[in-house]
C-alpha cells in the first residue's frame, strides 16, 4: 500500500512540472509567422495556415494552422487553437529545463490560464513522459489530467534520475 502512495506522489511530481513555467512568458507579445493568413474584423479571429511559428518568450508553437479568437477588439483575453499533424509546442521552466508536448489539436484560454491538447496528447518533460487521448492543464491551479480515448489507456513513464532528484 505505500509503495502505491509513492508512485502515485512520484506521478504527482511529474505532471506538475509544467507549473514551473517561466512566469515572464505570458507577459511577452505574441509573434506569428506562416505561409498565409486570414483576418475577419468583425468577427475578430485571425487564421495563420501553412508553416505556422508562433513564439511568445519560451513558448514556441509549430502547427499547419493556429487560430486566434478575441471576444471583442477591445479584449486582452484570446482562444488560441493550433491543428497539425502533430501540433508542437516547447517551452522552458524556470529551472531551466525544457518540456515538449504534441497533439493534433491544442487550445489555450489565456483569460483562464486553460490549455487542452486532444487527439494523441504527448507532454515531455526531462525524459519522464505521459500520453493520452486528451491532456488538459489548468496552469493557475497547477492541475493536471490526462484521459485514454476508446480501447486505450493513460500511459505515464518516469525516469530514475527523477525519482532520485525528487528524494532530495
Amino acid at each position: 500500500m505505500n509503495r502505491i502512495k509513492i508512485s502515485a506522489l512520484l506521478c504527482l511530481l511529474c505532471v506538475s512540472a509544467p507549473s514551473w513555467a517561466l512566469k515572464s512568458d505570458t507577459k511577452q507579445p505574441i509573434n506569428i509567422d506562416s505561409d498565409s493568413q486570414e483576418i475577419d474584423v468583425q468577427n475578430n479571429i485571425a487564421t495563420f495556415t501553412g508553416n505556422v511559428k508562433l513564439r511568445q518568450g519560451t513558448i514556441d508553437i509549430r502547427a499547419n494552422k493556429v487560430v486566434v479568437t478575441r471576444p471583442n477588439s477591445k479584449s486582452k483575453e484570446q482562444t488560441i487553437v493550433a491543428y497539425g499533424n502533430p501540433a508542437t509546442f516547447h517551452q522552458i521552466m524556470d529551472d531551466g529545463k525544457p518540456i515538449d508536448g504534441e497533439a493534433l489539436k491544442m487550445r489555450y484560454e489565456t483569460k483562464t490560464e486553460f490549455l487542452k491538447m486532444t487527439d494523441k496528447a504527448v507532454l515531455n518533460q526531462d525524459g519522464s513522459e505521459i500520453k493520452g487521448n486528451v491532456i488538459t492543464y489548468k496552469i493557475d491551479e497547477q492541475r493536471l489530467m490526462a484521459k485514454s480515448g476508446d480501447n486505450e489507456r493513460v500511459t505515464t513513464v518516469i525516469q530514475p534520475n527523477q525519482l532520485n532528484n525528487n528524494k532530495k
